[in-house]
Protein backbone atom coordinates (compact mmCIF):
# COMPACT_ATOMS: atom_id res chain seq x y z
CA UNK A 1 0.00 0.00 0.00
CA UNK A 2 1.57 3.60 -0.96
CA UNK A 3 0.50 6.60 0.86
CA UNK A 4 0.46 9.89 -0.76
CA UNK A 5 0.28 12.32 1.87
CA UNK A 6 -0.25 15.96 0.59
CA UNK A 7 -0.56 17.91 3.83
CA UNK A 8 1.77 18.88 6.69
CA UNK A 9 0.36 16.32 9.07
CA UNK A 10 0.32 12.85 9.76
CA UNK A 11 -1.17 9.79 8.61
CA UNK A 12 -1.48 6.07 9.16
CA UNK A 13 -4.42 3.17 8.05
CA UNK A 14 -5.80 0.58 10.06
CA UNK A 15 -7.70 -2.12 8.75
CA UNK A 16 -10.69 -2.70 11.27
CA UNK A 17 -13.79 -4.53 12.04
CA UNK A 18 -16.00 -1.11 11.62
CA UNK A 19 -19.72 -0.23 12.28
CA UNK A 20 -22.32 -2.31 11.10
CA UNK A 21 -20.05 -5.44 11.15
CA UNK A 22 -18.24 -3.71 7.88
CA UNK A 23 -14.49 -4.53 7.21
CA UNK A 24 -13.08 -1.00 6.34
CA UNK A 25 -9.51 0.84 5.96
CA UNK A 26 -10.14 3.90 8.41
CA UNK A 27 -7.83 6.69 7.59
CA UNK A 28 -6.33 8.56 10.10
CA UNK A 29 -4.89 12.10 9.83
CA UNK A 30 -3.36 13.94 13.01
CA UNK A 31 -2.60 17.53 12.74
CA UNK A 32 -0.72 19.33 15.07
CA UNK A 33 -1.08 23.38 15.76
CA UNK A 34 0.71 26.02 17.75
CA UNK A 35 -2.09 28.71 20.10
CA UNK A 36 -0.82 31.79 21.35
CA UNK A 37 -2.15 34.76 23.08
CA UNK A 38 -3.78 37.68 19.91
CA UNK A 39 -2.53 35.50 17.02
CA UNK A 40 -4.41 33.00 15.13
CA UNK A 41 -3.08 29.44 14.68
CA UNK A 42 -0.70 27.97 12.97
CA UNK A 43 0.99 24.21 11.35
CA UNK A 44 3.03 23.29 14.02
CA UNK A 45 6.51 23.19 12.66
CA UNK A 46 6.98 19.48 14.46
CA UNK A 47 4.18 17.53 14.34
CA UNK A 48 3.19 15.00 17.44
CA UNK A 49 3.43 11.29 15.84
CA UNK A 50 0.25 8.96 15.41
CA UNK A 51 -0.05 7.24 19.11
CA UNK A 52 -0.12 3.48 18.57
CA UNK A 53 -1.10 2.69 22.23
CA UNK A 54 -1.60 4.94 25.48
CA UNK A 55 0.44 6.91 27.21
CA UNK A 56 0.15 7.51 31.28
CA UNK A 57 1.19 9.79 33.52
CA UNK A 58 3.15 7.36 35.21
CA UNK A 59 4.41 4.56 32.79
CA UNK A 60 5.85 2.41 36.05
CA UNK A 61 2.82 2.98 38.14
CA UNK A 62 0.13 3.55 35.33
CA UNK A 63 -2.83 5.73 36.66
CA UNK A 64 -4.71 7.91 34.84
CA UNK A 65 -3.96 8.35 30.63
CA UNK A 66 -2.27 11.23 29.69
CA UNK A 67 -2.42 10.74 25.93
CA UNK A 68 -4.67 7.89 24.44
CA UNK A 69 -4.40 5.92 20.68
CA UNK A 70 -5.06 7.41 18.19
CA UNK A 71 -5.53 3.94 16.89
CA UNK A 72 -9.28 3.56 17.12
CA UNK A 73 -11.01 2.31 13.69
CA UNK A 74 -14.05 4.47 14.48
CA UNK A 75 -15.70 6.80 16.93
CA UNK A 76 -19.67 7.40 16.61
CA UNK A 77 -18.74 11.04 18.55
CA UNK A 78 -16.12 13.74 18.65
CA UNK A 79 -13.61 14.22 21.77
CA UNK A 80 -13.17 16.96 23.14
CA UNK A 81 -9.93 16.67 25.64
CA UNK A 82 -7.37 18.96 27.58
CA UNK A 83 -4.15 17.67 29.12
CA UNK A 84 -2.54 20.26 31.37
CA UNK A 85 -2.82 22.54 34.96
CA UNK A 86 -5.19 24.63 37.07
CA UNK A 87 -3.54 28.29 36.98
CA UNK A 88 -4.33 30.45 39.52
CA UNK A 89 -4.82 34.02 38.23
CA UNK A 90 -1.65 36.21 38.80
CA UNK A 91 0.53 33.15 40.21
CA UNK A 92 -0.59 34.14 43.14
CA UNK A 93 -2.02 31.86 46.00
CA UNK A 94 -5.40 30.43 46.60
CA UNK A 95 -7.73 28.29 48.16
CA UNK A 96 -9.78 27.62 44.91
CA UNK A 97 -10.37 28.63 41.64
CA UNK A 98 -12.77 27.65 38.74
CA UNK A 99 -11.71 26.91 35.64
CA UNK A 100 -13.24 26.27 32.44
CA UNK A 101 -13.26 25.33 29.03
CA UNK A 102 -15.22 25.83 25.78
CA UNK A 103 -15.19 24.95 22.61
CA UNK A 104 -18.00 26.03 20.12
CA UNK A 105 -21.04 25.67 22.32
CA UNK A 106 -19.56 23.09 24.77
CA UNK A 107 -18.14 24.34 28.06
CA UNK A 108 -17.57 22.83 31.53
CA UNK A 109 -16.05 24.11 34.14
CA UNK A 110 -14.16 22.32 37.49
CA UNK A 111 -13.49 23.77 40.91
CA UNK A 112 -10.16 23.10 42.19
CA UNK A 113 -10.05 23.23 45.47
CA UNK A 114 -7.02 22.65 47.70
CA UNK A 115 -5.52 19.44 49.33
CA UNK A 116 -8.11 18.97 52.57
CA UNK A 117 -9.42 16.07 54.16
CA UNK A 118 -12.53 14.83 56.37
CA UNK A 119 -12.22 16.03 59.66
CA UNK A 120 -13.37 13.55 62.64
CA UNK A 121 -11.69 15.16 65.21
CA UNK A 122 -15.32 14.98 67.31
CA UNK A 123 -16.83 12.67 69.32
CA UNK A 124 -19.42 12.17 66.18
CA UNK A 125 -18.25 11.94 62.36
CA UNK A 126 -18.66 15.03 60.93
CA UNK A 127 -19.61 16.62 58.16
CA UNK A 128 -16.34 18.56 57.85
CA UNK A 129 -13.31 18.73 56.42
CA UNK A 130 -10.14 20.85 56.80
CA UNK A 131 -9.17 24.26 55.01
CA UNK A 132 -7.69 24.09 52.17
CA UNK A 133 -4.12 24.49 51.56
CA UNK A 134 -3.02 26.96 49.19
CA UNK A 135 -1.85 26.54 45.55
CA UNK A 136 -0.84 28.47 42.50
CA UNK A 137 -0.81 25.38 40.22
CA UNK A 138 -2.26 22.28 40.26
CA UNK A 139 -2.44 19.23 37.66
CA UNK A 140 -5.50 18.01 36.36
CA UNK A 141 -5.59 14.80 36.58
CA UNK A 142 -8.04 12.07 37.62
CA UNK A 143 -5.89 10.86 40.87
CA UNK A 144 -7.16 14.74 42.00
CA UNK A 145 -10.57 13.35 41.25
CA UNK A 146 -13.47 11.89 42.94
CA UNK A 147 -12.67 8.24 43.06
CA UNK A 148 -10.47 5.41 43.94
CA UNK A 149 -10.37 2.16 46.13
CA UNK A 150 -11.57 1.75 50.24
CA UNK A 151 -9.56 -1.37 51.25
CA UNK A 152 -11.44 -1.18 54.35
CA UNK A 153 -14.62 -1.10 52.78
CA UNK A 154 -13.89 -3.53 49.90
CA UNK A 155 -15.35 -1.54 47.10
CA UNK A 156 -13.83 1.16 44.57
CA UNK A 157 -15.14 3.82 42.68
CA UNK A 158 -16.49 2.34 39.61
CA UNK A 159 -16.12 5.39 37.62
CA UNK A 160 -12.38 6.52 38.43
CA UNK A 161 -10.05 4.00 39.94
CA UNK A 162 -7.59 6.05 40.52
CA UNK A 163 -9.13 8.98 42.54
CA UNK A 164 -9.87 10.23 45.96
CA UNK A 165 -12.50 10.63 48.74
CA UNK A 166 -14.01 7.18 47.84
CA UNK A 167 -15.66 5.81 51.25
CA UNK A 168 -17.70 2.48 50.58
CA UNK A 169 -18.05 2.01 54.61
CA UNK A 170 -16.87 5.22 57.24
CA UNK A 171 -16.01 5.12 60.43
CA UNK A 172 -14.04 7.61 62.38
CA UNK A 173 -11.00 5.62 61.91
CA UNK A 174 -11.69 5.62 58.12
CA UNK A 175 -13.08 8.83 57.46
CA UNK A 176 -10.38 11.27 59.43
CA UNK A 177 -8.31 12.35 57.24
CA UNK A 178 -8.80 11.02 53.97
CA UNK A 179 -8.34 12.82 51.28
CA UNK A 180 -11.31 14.72 49.24
CA UNK A 181 -10.88 15.53 45.74
CA UNK A 182 -9.33 18.93 44.26
CA UNK A 183 -11.37 18.93 41.31
CA UNK A 184 -15.39 18.75 41.44
CA UNK A 185 -17.91 19.96 39.39
CA UNK A 186 -19.52 23.41 40.89
CA UNK A 187 -22.89 22.30 40.37
CA UNK A 188 -22.30 19.02 42.50
CA UNK A 189 -20.23 19.57 45.25
CA UNK A 190 -18.98 16.81 48.05
CA UNK A 191 -21.20 17.64 51.30
CA UNK A 192 -20.63 14.09 52.85
CA UNK A 193 -18.97 11.12 52.45
CA UNK A 194 -21.66 9.78 51.30
CA UNK A 195 -21.77 11.74 48.00
CA UNK A 196 -20.84 9.48 45.06
CA UNK A 197 -20.42 12.54 42.32
CA UNK A 198 -19.31 11.61 38.71
CA UNK A 199 -15.72 12.42 38.67
CA UNK A 200 -14.68 15.86 37.43
CA UNK A 201 -12.33 15.77 34.70
CA UNK A 202 -10.62 17.61 31.28
CA UNK A 203 -8.72 14.09 30.45
CA UNK A 204 -8.94 11.33 28.73
CA UNK A 205 -11.71 9.05 30.60
CA UNK A 206 -10.16 5.13 31.65
CA UNK A 207 -11.19 2.50 29.80
CA UNK A 208 -12.00 0.27 32.68
CA UNK A 209 -14.34 3.13 34.03
CA UNK A 210 -17.36 3.06 33.80
CA UNK A 211 -19.87 3.92 31.84
CA UNK A 212 -17.00 3.79 28.79
CA UNK A 213 -16.07 -0.07 30.30
CA UNK A 214 -20.05 -1.05 29.49
CA UNK A 215 -19.36 -0.49 25.81
CA UNK A 216 -17.24 -3.29 25.10
CA UNK A 217 -19.55 -6.06 25.54
CA UNK A 218 -19.84 -10.13 26.83
CA UNK A 219 -16.86 -12.36 26.35
CA UNK A 220 -18.71 -15.56 27.46
CA UNK A 221 -18.04 -18.89 26.09
CA UNK A 222 -21.00 -18.22 23.61
CA UNK A 223 -18.71 -15.59 22.07
CA UNK A 224 -15.73 -17.74 21.96
CA UNK A 225 -17.89 -20.66 20.19
CA UNK A 226 -19.30 -18.14 17.63
CA UNK A 227 -17.77 -15.05 16.96
CA UNK A 228 -14.40 -15.10 18.48
CA UNK A 229 -11.94 -13.19 17.62
CA UNK A 230 -14.91 -10.76 16.20
CA UNK A 231 -16.32 -8.30 18.59
CA UNK A 232 -19.48 -9.44 20.59
CA UNK A 233 -22.88 -8.84 19.64
CA UNK A 234 -23.75 -5.84 22.01
CA UNK A 235 -19.72 -4.54 21.52
CA UNK A 236 -20.78 -0.56 21.28
CA UNK A 237 -17.95 1.46 18.79
CA UNK A 238 -19.35 4.42 22.09
CA UNK A 239 -15.87 2.76 23.66
CA UNK A 240 -13.14 4.09 21.29
CA UNK A 241 -14.60 7.57 23.14
CA UNK A 242 -12.22 8.52 25.38
CA UNK A 243 -13.16 12.02 26.11
CA UNK A 244 -14.61 12.93 29.46
CA UNK A 245 -18.65 11.93 28.79
CA UNK A 246 -19.75 15.73 29.46
CA UNK A 247 -17.04 16.12 26.85
CA UNK A 248 -18.11 14.19 24.09
CA UNK A 249 -19.90 15.73 21.17
CA UNK A 250 -22.44 14.70 18.91
CA UNK A 251 -22.10 14.86 15.18
CA UNK A 252 -18.55 15.75 15.01
CA UNK A 253 -16.22 18.83 15.68
CA UNK A 254 -17.27 21.61 12.49
CA UNK A 255 -13.29 22.59 12.93
CA UNK A 256 -13.89 26.05 13.08
CA UNK A 257 -15.40 26.14 16.94
CA UNK A 258 -14.19 29.46 18.82
CA UNK A 259 -12.35 28.24 22.07
CA UNK A 260 -11.84 29.81 25.39
CA UNK A 261 -9.36 28.54 28.18
CA UNK A 262 -10.16 30.63 31.72
CA UNK A 263 -7.32 29.70 33.86
CA UNK A 264 -6.11 26.96 32.38
CA UNK A 265 -2.96 29.01 30.99
CA UNK A 266 -0.66 31.75 32.98
CA UNK A 267 -2.22 34.14 30.33
CA UNK A 268 -5.80 33.49 32.74
CA UNK A 269 -7.33 33.56 29.79
CA UNK A 270 -6.86 32.57 25.84
CA UNK A 271 -9.13 32.33 22.97
CA UNK A 272 -8.58 31.64 19.40
CA UNK A 273 -10.49 29.70 16.60
CA UNK A 274 -9.67 26.46 15.08
CA UNK A 275 -8.51 26.85 11.39
CA UNK A 276 -11.12 25.04 9.88
CA UNK A 277 -9.06 22.44 7.97
CA UNK A 278 -10.60 19.07 6.28
CA UNK A 279 -8.41 17.15 4.63
CA UNK A 280 -9.66 15.01 1.75
CA UNK A 281 -9.04 11.34 0.69
CA UNK A 282 -8.77 9.11 -1.90
CA UNK A 283 -8.04 5.17 -1.60
CA UNK A 284 -7.22 3.45 -5.13
CA UNK A 285 -8.04 -0.35 -5.31
CA UNK A 286 -7.32 -3.22 -7.67
CA UNK A 287 -8.46 -6.78 -7.27
CA UNK A 288 -6.17 -8.59 -9.82
CA UNK A 289 -4.72 -10.34 -6.82
CA UNK A 290 -8.18 -12.20 -5.65
CA UNK A 291 -7.43 -15.47 -7.36
CA UNK A 292 -10.67 -16.60 -5.52
CA UNK A 293 -12.72 -14.63 -7.65
CA UNK A 294 -12.81 -14.59 -11.30
CA UNK A 295 -15.23 -12.11 -11.60
CA UNK A 296 -13.68 -9.51 -9.08
CA UNK A 297 -9.95 -10.43 -10.84
CA UNK A 298 -11.07 -9.18 -14.12
CA UNK A 299 -12.64 -5.79 -12.32
CA UNK A 300 -10.80 -2.70 -13.40
CA UNK A 301 -9.19 -0.56 -10.53
CA UNK A 302 -11.48 1.68 -9.13
CA UNK A 303 -10.92 5.46 -7.07
CA UNK A 304 -12.73 6.19 -3.90
CA UNK A 305 -13.30 9.12 -2.40
CA UNK A 306 -12.99 9.30 1.81
CA UNK A 307 -15.22 11.39 3.88
CA UNK A 308 -13.83 12.65 7.03
CA UNK A 309 -14.90 13.37 10.35
CA UNK A 310 -13.10 15.53 13.12
CA UNK A 311 -13.82 13.44 16.06
CA UNK A 312 -10.73 14.23 18.19
CA UNK A 313 -9.76 17.60 19.59
CA UNK A 314 -6.90 17.53 22.31
CA UNK A 315 -5.67 20.73 23.90
CA UNK A 316 -2.16 20.82 25.40
CA UNK A 317 -2.45 24.88 26.57
CA UNK A 318 0.93 24.78 28.70
CA UNK A 319 2.97 23.49 25.76
CA UNK A 320 0.69 25.85 23.71
CA UNK A 321 0.15 23.02 21.01
CA UNK A 322 -3.37 21.51 20.51
CA UNK A 323 -3.94 18.58 17.87
CA UNK A 324 -6.88 17.23 15.92
CA UNK A 325 -7.50 13.96 14.58
CA UNK A 326 -9.46 13.38 11.32
CA UNK A 327 -11.09 9.65 10.49
CA UNK A 328 -12.30 8.61 7.67
CA UNK A 329 -13.49 5.09 6.37
CA UNK A 330 -13.31 3.12 3.35
CA UNK A 331 -14.73 0.01 2.91
CA UNK A 332 -12.22 -3.50 1.94
CA UNK A 333 -13.01 -6.95 1.49
CA UNK A 334 -11.17 -8.17 4.57
CA UNK A 335 -8.98 -6.86 6.69
CA UNK A 336 -5.44 -7.83 4.77
CA UNK A 337 -6.59 -4.73 2.72
CA UNK A 338 -4.79 -6.37 -0.71
CA UNK A 339 -6.77 -4.31 -2.77
CA UNK A 340 -5.67 -1.01 -1.73
CA UNK A 341 -3.29 -0.52 -3.74
CA UNK A 342 -2.68 3.49 -2.76
CA UNK A 343 -4.28 6.09 -0.42
CA UNK A 344 -4.04 9.75 -1.25
CA UNK A 345 -4.38 12.23 1.24
CA UNK A 346 -4.95 16.23 0.49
Amino acid sequence: MEILNDTPFVVETLPANGPGGKTVLTLIVKGTFEMHPNEPVSVAGEQIPVAFGDEFYDEKQGGSVKFESDMAPFKPRADIVLVGKAHAPGGRMVQTIDVSLKVGRVKKTIRVIGDRSWDCSGLLLPEGHSVPQPFKVMDLTYEKAFGGIDKEGGDYCRENLVGRGFIAKTSKKVTNRTLLPNLENPLQLIKSWKDHPQPAGFGFYGRAWMPRAGYVGTYDDKWRKTRSPQPPEDFRFDYYNGAHPHLQVEGYLLGNEEVELVNLTSEETLRFQLPGLLPTGTVLKSFEHIKEDPAMKEAPPSEEEVAFHLDTLCLIPDEHLFYQVWRGLCPIRDLTALEVKKVEIR
